[in-house]
């Protein structure tokens, strides 16, 4: 999925939302504290780099990649006078690939990276104006991530591993009935705390940017 393809949906979803006649009319009565859960779906797109040391050289690689996310999410909102705080988490399922390549010395490493999936645990602040609600978020972030492919020295290799890292965002949020809400929503995720490299690669330094964009759809239970 492409990003200009994502970014579009998004965009049109969120006129969508801020044109809703019914969140218009429930502008003096739209309730928004209390436990809620839905799903989302929108784009990932990632750059990466990074400083290596291997067979006695240093050098680097670097990459970027895009991909389809779609998942679903939970949490509770609290009226705190006009404000509203809250955390929520999510769980995502991420097609996100990157083609890397690079090297360090007589090295060539050709490879793909990819974040099968990932979840987020943050807290949210927002300022409710009567169906529509702007707001911030931040916490952190817990996946799975992959690389493969060949250094010309070492030969074919695969690696995997969890990782943490941080996110802050924000989006806004508005109410289509009395229990359903829309949100268009962006992250800013940072570089994963356990970087994946080559079997010969005996130091890292790498940088890692994500950037989310997605639309989702909340239920309110009370």
């Amino acid at each position: 999925m492409s990003i200009q393809r994502s970014i579009g949906i998004a965009v049109a979803a969120a006129a969508a939302l801020m044109a809703s006649p019914l969140a218009a009319q429930q502008a003096s009565t739209a309730r928004w504290e209390g436990f809620y859960a839905g799903l989302n779906a929108g784009g990932l797109w990632q750059s990466t780099s990074a400083n290596i040391g291997e067979n006695n050289t240093v050098g680097g690689f670097s990459g970027n990649g895009s991909g389809f996310v779609g998942g679903a999410q939970a949490g509770y909102n609290y009226l705190l006078g006009p404000a509203l705080v809250g955390a929520e988490i999510d769980f995502q399922g991420s097609t996100l690939t990157s083609g890397i390549n690079g090297g360090a010395g007589p090295s060539f490493i050709g490879a793909t990276s990819a974040i099968p999936w990932f979840s987020t645990f943050r807290a949210r602040a927002g300022y409710p104006i009567g169906s529509v609600m702007p707001y911030v978020t931040g916490g952190a972030v817990w996946g799975h991530q992959t690389l493969s492919g060949t250094d010309s020295i070492s030969g074919p290799f695969n690696a995997s591993n969890n990782f943490w890292t941080w996110t802050v965002g924000g989006g806004v949020e508005g109410r289509l009935s009395d229990q359903w809400s829309a949100k268009l929503e962006y992250l800013y995720m940072g570089t994963p705390d356990t970087p994946l490299s080559t079997p010969a690669t005996t130091s890292i330094n790498e940088h890692s940017v994500g950037n989310l964009l997605r639309v989702g759809l909340n239920y309110r239970f009370w």
